[in-house]
């Protein structure tokens, strides 16, 4: 458990902008950043409308501009995007749905703040860098506002953590027929899809670190005799990017000279067969 000085955040994006969620993580008093897929009408403090989420942003001044960095996609290149920054405190009203059985448990106002991060001179064919954040952690100055921003960030992160557990890990797949099996199942899956997710972020920060940051002695060993098909290890070891890229060999990575860095999917069959190699290493070496 958390200790009491630990902050816990859950950072969601559009599919959590649901009224009853957010309304409930006041309630409980969880904190939250939400990434807002609805523009929901705005009340001041005597319940008067101030019109959509949206719009009334529009009506608040830039509190600075700062760039955010766009990764690569299908359709367009990595690149820096200068964002400006607004924020507010706003009071979002109850929306008018069927599916509130009872009104009265659900509050008529929600009062959050909102950090618009909306992009600036966007390039020709690009995709405009634009998020609404809505959060209950208090927003009142530019510091506080990229304190949220740069925490939503990090969702991506979070994301790919998730694919690991799921595309390499195959958590979905198993059928273990209790929820005390699949808990464990899941802590040991954590732990291996961590561990591949450090590697590849290292690769990526830190190539030309020695890869004894994320090999023990004997996988490093193991890993460079059977790549390179010798018994004669040396005594210095490989390089980050060296090692990463062995493995995904081991997991059907060709490594041509045109080829970008490896996926998590191809790390991932590599790793399941490095920890094989190396157990093996351990058994018949020598040493």
């Amino acid at each position: 458990m958390a200790d009491m000085k630990t902050k816990v955040v859950t950072v969601a994006d559009r599919e959590a902008d649901i009224y009853e969620y957010i309304v409930y993580g006041n309630k409980i008093g969880a904190n939250f950043i939400v990434r807002a897929a609805w523009s929901r009408s705005v009340v001041n403090d005597n319940n008067e409308s101030l019109g959509h989420l949206w719009d009334y942003m529009t009506t608040k001044q830039c509190a600075g501009l700062v760039e955010v960095a766009v990764p690569e996609s299908k359709n367009q290149l990595a690149r820096m995007a200068t964002v400006e920054i607004f924020f507010s405190k706003v009071n979002l009203k109850r929306p008018k749905k069927e599916r509130f059985s009872k009104e009265s448990e659900v509050p008529e106002v929600c009062s959050l703040y909102a950090v618009w991060v909306k992009e600036k001179n966007t390039p020709q064919n690009a995709v405009p860098l634009e998020w609404m954040l809505l959060t209950n952690l208090v927003v009142e100055n530019f510091k506080e506002a990229m304190e949220k921003v740069d925490w939503y960030k990090l969702r991506w992160t979070i994301e790919v953590f998730h694919k690991i557990l799921k595309s390499g890990c195959q958590v979905e797949a198993c059928r273990l027929q209790t929820g005390d099996r699949l808990k464990r199942y899941i802590t040991i899956c954590s732990i291996i899809a961590w561990r591949l997710h450090w590697m590849t972020f290292i690769n990526r920060t830190d190539p030309q670190k020695p890869c004894t940051v994320l090999l023990e002695n004997h996988e490093w060993k193991a890993l460079y005799g059977k790549i390179n098909k010798t018994s004669a290890i040396p005594n210095d070891p490989p390089t980050v990017r060296e090692a990463v890229r062995w493995i995904a060999m081991l997991g059907g990575f060709l490594a041509r000279k045109n080829d970008g860095e490896p996926g998590i999917i191809t790390i991932w069959r590599g790793w399941q067969r490095l920890s094989d190699i190396a157990d093996d290493f351990i058994l018949f070496s020598p040493t």
